[in-house]
């Protein structure tokens, strides 16, 4: 197995655990058997656990913002491209449950463990805020505009979080409930905003 292979599948081994066990809960030496390698393998790989969580953090942010922006950057109306980020969001959740837990609960035992979590968190907003600052329309001509969609991103992006956790303790809701729902807010947030450039 190379070098990349061997990286992706202890990542892939320790999303499962962190979700299930937790971060305190989830030791590197249950990752590496879950992973099939040995303890110095992974260290190997990450200097720490924490290093290790960290890192699945920020490739899991990315991946889900990844979609978000592709879903963006569609030849199509605003609204119709607002709608498919927030599809895009909860299909992610859906497919990858256990990656959206390890992303979303901030493991808040670890002082510096959270904060490296919020960090993650930011870089996320910062994203979301790039998506809408690149559309003219919205708060155009606005003095104020970067912080005012840095806040509507923030809240955009906490609401969708809040509604990842709420599905996960009420998983019988269909996924498009769920995104009909948020779409609507989102848009109520957004639509008062546009403005011809």
């Amino acid at each position: 197995m190379t070098g990349p292979a061997r990286r992706r599948r202890i990542l892939d081994a320790a999303v499962e655990l962190f979700a299930e066990r937790g971060y305190e809960g989830t030791s590197v030496g249950a990752i590496a058997a879950a992973a099939g390698v040995t303890k110095p393998v992974v260290y190997d790989h990450f200097a720490s656990k924490r290093e290790l969580f960290v890192e699945l953090m920020e490739s899991i942010r990315d991946d889900l913002t990844s979609r978000g922006a592709a879903a963006m950057s569609e030849d199509a109306p605003l609204e119709t491209r607002v709608f498919a980020a927030v599809d895009a969001f909860f299909v992610y959740v859906e497919e990858r449950p256990a990656a959206a837990q390890v992303l979303l609960v901030i493991p808040r035992a670890e002082p510096e463990l959270a904060d490296a979590a919020r960090q993650v968190q930011s870089g996320a907003t910062a994203t979301l805020a790039e998506l809408l600052i690149a559309e003219p329309r919205l708060l155009a001509d606005a003095r104020d505009r970067r912080p005012r969609l840095e806040l509507i991103s923030e809240f955009l992006k906490q609401g969708l979080h809040g509604l990842a956790e709420w599905w996960s303790q009420n998983p019988g809701v269909p996924r498009a409930v769920l995104v009909d729902t948020a779409f609507g807010i989102a848009w109520a947030a957004l639509a008062p905003h546009l403005r011809d450039p």
